[in-house]
């Protein structure tokens, strides 16, 4: 079984069993047995176990989280990978390998290389071995009879800008290794700032709703105001019920009282029968004062009931009147409360409460972060960050412009100048007789070139984003220009991916595809590539990650800790194991284990 590097191999023969007992190529040397195991997380956060006998029978089993135990699925080799693809989400074999393992095998540089094309190969025919006499293997004949003596002042002034231009890119190398480090610290600052301004701006639209004291202290004490209404609301209703209980009986009209009527009609008849007497009985008269004291008696109590039902229907108009003036006045008091309401966009005592203790909290948390902040901008500048970081990248801004004012940025190799000039100021050699040369018969094989690893890559990653490559390509675009210019130095800028998903790649006042660039730059992108794709499909796919090489051969020695500081950003996505050299990036591990 062909295996891309130990660890990764070992989990693709626990994942994706042969059913043939291949896995036992994996026991140690002299050992008869051995045991190897496997957990993964699902998508939908189950937990799973491959546990097998290298070389023998084995299983997967499932999580319950009701007994904390594993329970076996199934034993069979088959169905396995199914349900771990299907109820685990473990893709296919091809992705996993491509997409979530990475080792030094896999770098374009490392893979068989093709030759180019020649006009031999062009025409389908073999190209013949040529011959190479001495002068061509000394520099190419004769001298500078091959070239034209005239280009010597241009070559020689091409040669002072190519010395000029490698000396800029050399500092321009320089200092964007230092801006990314001192990048980090400026952030840092520039985080807690935005953060400080975000605080700012919440609560000045807090303090844009305007309260006044007095508008709080009456919201707080409308409870006890509406107590206090509602005791007061019900006294007054007692009394009125009272009072409406033992009112008098209004009396009924004189003029129905047969008493009275009676009385009357007694009294004028005494008082008309005397007036037609004579002699003693016109004293008759006199007895009709009788009468009419009873009838008057009658109209005084008339009249005083009246009078008692007049006193009694005043005191319910006093108090129907305060309960009016109780209700008003409370009614006014909770509107003014409910506009104070209103103004916080509150509805209830509770949301009020609330809101007012949001604002002081925004107080004290902008307090917080301007004391952040302050300490943090204190810190750079007192240590120089700032302004070595921002003279850095003026000074950067003006090596980039002078770059591009040479040759439009594209300047030949020194030393290629420097052989053209050899030839051109190297004396003609006096000619030999053809019968003195010597000739050695030299066959001649087509200049090596690389592969673009680009379209296999995206093709493949299509599947398992769901996306075509101009889909993908514009969500991964960002993010490996950003891993790209950090392993590179920012001699790239850009990365453009056609259709197809071939790379071109553009540096300071140039592009260049993928199948041109030098195999340690095709390495590097392949790496930022590959790291991006790890990063964006970490977020729906929790599958363990193998790396397996630190990259020495790519990475320089100032760029190890760089790129131990991306794997760890991996591994804050998802599980990630990066075997590497005894202790190189140890620090950054969460566990580090000795194999």
């Amino acid at each position: 079984m062909e295996l891309p590097a130990p660890l990764s191999g070992l989990v693709v023969a626990l994942a994706f069993p042969d059913g043939r007992g291949g896995d036992g190529a994996f026991l140690a040397p002299g050992a008869k047995a051995g045991r190897a195991g496997l957990s993964i997380q699902g998508n939908d956060g189950s937990v799973w176990r491959i546990v097998r006998d290298l070389g023998g029978a084995g299983g997967l089993h499932k999580l319950n989280r009701t007994t904390n135990t594993f329970d076996i699925v199934t034993q069979d080799a088959g169905e396995m990978g199914q349900t771990l693809r299907g109820s685990a989400g473990f893709p296919a074999r091809t992705t996993w390998e491509q997409l979530f393992t990475l080792n030094g095998p896999q770098l374009p540089t490392r893979r068989p290389k093709g030759p180019a094309r020649t006009p031999g190969a062009a025409s389908g025919k073999p190209s013949a071995p040529r011959m190479m006499s001495k002068w061509d293997m000394d520099g190419g004949g004769a001298g500078g009879g091959d070239v034209d003596a005239s280009k010597l002042p241009l070559l020689e002034a091409e040669l002072e800008t190519a010395k000029r231009a490698a000396q800029v890119q050399f500092r321009v190398d320089g200092i964007s290794s230092e801006i990314y480090e001192l990048e980090s610290k400026v952030k840092a600052v520039e985080q807690v700032t935005d953060e400080l301004n975000a605080a700012r701006a919440e609560l000045n639209r807090a303090l844009s709703r305007e309260i006044t004291e007095d508008m709080i202290v009456r919201a707080r004490r409308l409870p006890d105001d509406k107590k206090r209404f509602d005791e007061q609301l019900a006294r007054i209703q007692d009394e009125q019920r009272l009072l409406s209980e033992s009112a008098p009986v209004p009396p009924d009209p004189l003029q129905k009282d047969q008493r009275f009527l009676a009385s009357m009609a007694a009294g004028l008849g005494l008082f008309i029968a005397a007036m037609f007497l004579d002699g003693g009985l016109r004293y008759l008269a006199l007895l009709s004062l009788v009468p009419f004291s009873f009838a008057a008696l009658l109209a005084l109590r008339f009249i005083e009931d009246l009078q008692r039902l007049s006193r009694g229907g005043g005191k319910l108009e006093v108090l129907t009147a305060r309960e009016k003036k109780l209700t008003d006045d409370f009614a006014l008091q909770a509107a003014a409360v409910q506009k104070t309401f209103e103004t916080l966009g509150v509805s209830s005592l509770d949301e009020f409460q609330t809101a007012l203790d949001t604002r002081n909290s925004l107080h004290a948390r902008v307090a917080e972060v301007e004391a952040r902040e302050a300490q943090a901008r204190s810190a750079i500048e007192s240590s120089g960050v700032k302004g070595r970081y921002d003279s850095l990248k003026a000074e950067l801004e003006k090596l980039n412009q002078e770059l591009l004012g040479m040759s439009a940025g594209y300047v030949r190799d020194v030393r290629d100048i420097e052989r053209e000039i050899a030839k051109i100021r190297e004396p003609a050699p006096a000619p030999k007789p053809a019968a003195a040369a010597e000739f050695t018969a030299v066959p001649t094989s087509a200049t090596e070139t690389w592969e673009d690893p680009t379209p296999p890559l995206l093709l493949l990653a299509t599947d398992l984003f769901q996306a075509d490559i101009p889909s993908l390509w514009s969500v991964l675009h960002d993010r490996a220009v950003q891993y790209l210019s950090a392993l590179t130095d920012r001699r790239y800028h850009e990365i453009s991916v056609d259709k197809d998903g071939h790379a071109t790649l553009q540096a300071p006042g140039r592009q260049v595809s993928a199948r041109e660039l030098p195999g340690r730059d095709l390495d590097l992108m392949y790496l930022a590539l590959r790291l991006t794709l790890i990063e964006k499909a970490s977020t729906n796919h929790k599958l363990p990650v193998v790396i397996e090489d630190t990259f020495n051969t790519v990475l320089d020695a100032p760029k190890q800790p760089l790129f131990g500081r991306m794997v760890k950003h991996l591994g804050s996505l998802t599980q990630v194991i990066h075997v590497s050299g005894a202790g190189q990036n140890a620090s950054l591990a969460d566990v580090a284990v000795t194999i």
